[in-house]
């Protein structure tokens, strides 16, 4: 009996971190075309449930602009050049960085990943190729909040 009210409340917790909306396979094709003069960066996580509860800032050149969030994908449109990805850390000293070189209607991935020890999670953030990115994100929840 007792492992059955564990599985239920744990059913529970975890139905309670879930993100909910469109599937990213289902608005792909309706999001805003890209502009000729502007790159896209598309920012993911995958659906994992370690780090569940973690939802760290994501900052581009110190401004926020998403959140990363377990199952979710969202974008930014942005002018070409190198832009900073900032990510602050959960529960570790300091933060995550990379920096990357953005082109004119170029669009870069941008995976985040809870990084494990026994103490908490880290936020790692790395660029993904188009095809590993593209095999990754259909089925993550489209987050709509790109900031221009």
């Amino acid at each position: 009996m007792k492992s059955i009210v564990m599985v239920v409340l744990l059913a529970g917790l975890c139905t309670g971190c879930a993100t909910t909306g469109p599937m990213y396979s289902t608005v792909r094709n309706s999001m805003p075309i890209l502009s000729q003069e502007l790159g896209r960066i598309i920012f993911y996580r995958p659906d994992t449930l370690f780090g569940a509860g973690m939802r760290p800032d994501i900052l581009l050149d110190g401004r926020k602009v998403g959140a990363s969030r377990r199952g979710t994908v969202f974008y930014v449109d942005v002018e070409p050049g190198t832009h900073h990805i900032t990510v602050p850390a959960v529960m570790y000293p300091g933060e995550s960085k990379i920096d990357i070189a953005l082109r004119q209607n170029e669009t870069v991935y941008v995976k985040t990943s809870i990084g494990g020890s026994s103490f908490g999670g880290r936020t790692n953030v790395e660029v993904v190729d188009s095809a590993k990115a593209s095999a990754e994100i259909d089925h993550l929840v489209f987050v709509a909040e790109p900031v221009k």
